[in-house]
């Protein structure tokens, strides 16, 4: 996450699904969580807050939120998606056909 007017780095951990959001004061247009964040070079455990201009914004942040944790949770799980475009397999074969200097 960035901040908004300087784009500097000022949160940097994974959507962990044992994070949970939190009403922040009881404002139903603000969130806290704590998490391991590696924003500023080295991981530290810390606490996080982010205020929303309406409740409207804060709910559609904390749904998507969750809808990505889950996919996390997945994802930890070894619950892969299937590759049905064949994005892989293209990935794949295109990197198979790199040479490095040495190889030439």
């Amino acid at each position: 996450m960035r901040q908004e007017k300087t784009m500097k780095v000022i949160a940097n951990h994974a959507l962990d699904p044992r994070i949970t959001l939190e009403p922040n004061a009881g404002s139903d247009r603000s969130w806290v969580w704590s998490a391991y964040d590696f924003a500023d070079g080295e991981l530290e455990e810390k606490v996080f807050a982010l205020r929303f201009a309406n409740s409207d914004i804060a709910t559609e942040f904390k749904e998507t939120y969750e809808k990505y944790q889950k996919e996390m949770e997945s994802l930890l799980a070894g619950e892969d998606k299937a590759d049905e475009s064949g994005e892989a397999d293209e990935a794949a074969e295109a990197l198979s056909g790199l040479k490095t200097a040495d190889e030439e």
